[in-house]
């Protein structure tokens, strides 16, 4: 699907609140500028107004520890600070627009990569993670993951999300609301990382790992895979049927039914891109027959059913500092088809879900897989296949293996990207675009990690060291367009 604006709702009159810039692309990714006014009305005589750009996400646990809050990153721009005279009203001398309301101009630019390292309120280290690949990151300088909401997994309140957002503070001369904080949601994506361009082609040789209780293997046993057994006698027909049942001759004439053994598996590729076709290729191996069978029998195809299973995993603290991971879980279908013309689709070495009428690789709420502080995103696709052979019905799994979701561009791409992407970000939660948030709630803990970053000219709160910077390539194409 494709990303729609942001579109601007009619609002009430506010005093106070965040407008963006009119260019401002439907979804934002890194390396692209946020622009925008915090709109104010002079009567509310301001103090000190200034904006917080910054990434966080929540994600929650049923004991007593409550809910953890990290953040990704904290700038912070001062826009403006009164110096008491003409009883505050001195914002006015910054102009007033036809509206009478004066606008404060502000501009950040979106981070690559997480600036901030964790709380220090429990452990953020996985014991079981792999040093090259960890499930949960525990050090600032990994990529930023993208905007997840809480609608992505049906788990309600407790939902994990993750948020990016524009906040405006204004402290003002006014009794009833002496400080005033409005916020403003924005989506981001972030690009693809760095991959070998083989991995988005299936690899067949490689082949699939299935479940324990899963089989590849396919084993028919029937007289109907003789050649001409369509022109037999009914009477001919109700024999081999008893034969095969073991209720006529005994087993002394098991012999007579000749079988035949094939293997079947399905093979998708390793990564995946939005909005790309979906690519995954089926190998039939013709292994063992029966010597009176010269040629391997047909294997036709009745249905094939394709679907991508989320997962996203929360690493949280139990009782005692135990460890513990809730997985949430949900099934996607992409693909499913039903063939019941004739005998079936014809089933064969090589056969690609393109060449079945497959689609692109979209959801409504598709998101590119990703790591963070005690959070990450994974998925898997799995592949189910119906069939006949020699009229003789099978089932079962063809594969189930891990894959890896990444956005259709890269970082190389230029700051203004168009609206078309294959990932669709689930509508924010629903309420007011501008909401009003708890002053006291919100303010905790902001003047410890602002910010040098565009406007703000005041001392960072702490040091600030820059991310380890990955190796671009700065003529890397865009990753092709699977051609099964």
């Amino acid at each position: 699907m494709v990303l729609t604006p942001q579109t601007s709702q009619k609002q009430p009159p506010r005093p106070f609140y965040i407008e963006l810039s009119q260019d401002s692309p439907p979804f934002f990714t890194c390396g692209n500028t946020v622009r925008g006014l915090v709109r104010v009305e002079p009567t509310l005589r301001p103090q000190s107004i200034a904006v917080v750009f910054r990434g966080y996400y929540d994600i929650y646990d049923n004991s007593a520890r409550g809910a953890s809050t990290p953040n990704l990153f904290h700038y912070k721009a001062h826009l403006f600070q009164s110096s008491g005279a003409h009883e505050n009203f001195d914002i006015l001398r910054r102009g007033t627009a036809n509206d009478g309301k004066v606008e404060l101009p502000f501009e950040f630019t979106f981070p690559q990569y997480v600036s901030m390292a964790p709380p220090l309120d429990r452990p953020w280290r996985y014991s079981q993670d792999s040093s090259d690949h960890p499930r949960f990151q525990h050090a600032p300088g990994f990529p930023l993951p993208p905007s997840c909401p809480a609608t992505f997994v049906n788990k309600g309140p407790l939902s994990p999300k993750v948020t990016y957002s524009l906040e405006a503070h204004c402290e003002c001369v006014n009794n009833d609301s002496p400080k005033i904080t409005v916020r403003h949601e924005l989506k981001f994506l972030p690009p693809a990382p760095e991959y070998d361009l083989a991995l988005l082609q299936p690899n067949v040789r490689i082949g699939t790992n299935l479940p324990k209780h899963c089989s590849k293997y396919k084993l028919i046993r029937t007289r109907k895979l003789f050649p001409g057994y369509e022109g037999s006698s009914k009477l001919g027909k109700v024999k081999d049927m008893l034969v095969e049942k073991e209720l006529f001759f005994g087993l002394s004439t098991f012999s007579e039914v000749p079988y035949a053994k094939f293997s079947l598996t399905a093979a998708p590729a390793r990564i995946m891109v939005a909005d790309a076709p979906i690519p995954i290729a089926i190998s039939v191996e013709h292994l063992e027959r029966s010597p009176s069978l010269i040629d391997p029998p047909e294997v036709f195809m009745r249905r094939m059913r394709v679907q991508l299973l989320p997962a996203i995993h929360v690493f949280t603290f139990r009782e005692r500092n135990k460890e513990n991971v809730d997985i949430i879980r949900d099934a996607w279908t992409l693909f499913d088809k039903k063939f019941d013309d004739g005998n079936g689709e014809p089933l064969y070495d090589g056969l690609t879900l393109s060449h079945l009428g497959g689609g692109n690789l979209t959801h409504e709420k598709l998101l590119p897989s990703f790591t963070s502080y005690g959070l990450s995103l994974e998925y898997e696709i799995k592949v189910e296949i119906w069939g006949e052979c020699a009229k003789s019905e099978f089932s079962g799994l063809a594969a189930k293996s891990e894959v890896q979701v990444v956005s259709s561009w890269n970082a190389v791409l230029p700051q203004e990207l168009s609206g078309e992407s294959g990932i669709s970000i689930p509508e924010l939660d629903s309420g007011p675009a501008y909401q009003e948030v708890d002053p006291l709630a919100t303010l905790q803990g902001l003047g410890a990690t602002e910010l040098r970053h565009q406007l703000n000219t005041g001392v960072p709160a702490y040091e600030y060291h820059d991310p380890p910077q990955l190796p671009v390539q700065a003529s890397r194409p865009l990753p092709p367009r699977y051609m099964g």
